[in-house]
């Protein structure tokens, strides 16, 4: 239990590990993203019109450092009435997810190490998204004549002792009869913030050929 815990903590480290001020690159840089499928719908428009503030609106770029702390407290608040309620077989493995939580998320000296690592990873993030939008040429067909099928969230799980869903998404499209697929790696809901997707790297791949 206390390994998964651990694990929680880290996974969700690494998505909230980026801080840029939400700004003016699009007239929906500050809405509430309120569902994976939003998500995908955003993040697939981005791509389409070659719009990487657009999409980076929609990542953990965009989190602050206060946006840490109230995640880390909002968080806290909840595994607290986990405990309460009984949730937990040992209330000892609730306990030890909190001091977890204060030592990542409520730590200036962990959360100033998390955000010296942004540059470095927006890099990879921005060339993965130019990446995908240029592969149009090589797989033969034009952005714009692109369709939107589905967002697939079946990889987003709830957990149960954490209540923070997070997993991959992939956003279907068609282009030249033929079904592509967009990974978003690592997305997650954190509390009072919407669906963002992590500043890993995207992938594209053929799905259905015609």
């Amino acid at each position: 239990m206390a390994m998964r815990a651990s694990l929680l903590l880290l996974l969700f480290c690494c998505l909230c590990n980026q801080s840029f001020p939400q700004g003016a690159a699009d007239d929906d840089a500050n809405r509430v993203i309120k569902s994976p499928d939003d998500l995908g719908r955003k993040i697939f428009r981005a791509i389409q019109n070659n719009r990487y503030k657009q999409a980076k609106n929609a990542s953990a770029l965009v989190l602050t450092q206060k946006d840490m702390k109230n995640i880390g407290h909002d968080l806290i608040k909840m595994i607290e009435r986990k405990i309460e309620g009984g949730t937990y077989q040992d209330p000892a493995d609730g306990h030890a997810m909190i001091g977890g939580i204060r030592s990542t998320f409520l730590n200036e000296e962990e959360i100033k190490k998390q955000f010296a690592k942004f540059e470095q990873e927006e890099k990879i993030l921005k060339k993965s998204f130019f990446d995908i939008h240029a592969s149009a040429k090589k797989h033969g067909f034009n952005w714009s004549q692109t369709k939107h099928l589905r967002t697939d969230s079946s990889q987003i799980k709830p957990d149960k002792h954490v209540p923070l869903p997070m997993g991959d998404l992939y956003i279907h499209f068609t282009a030249d009869n033929r079904e592509f697929r967009i990974k978003l790696p690592n997305c997650a809901n954190p509390p009072k913030i919407g669906w963002l997707m992590d500043s890993d790297p995207l992938s594209l791949e053929i799905v259905k050929t015609k």
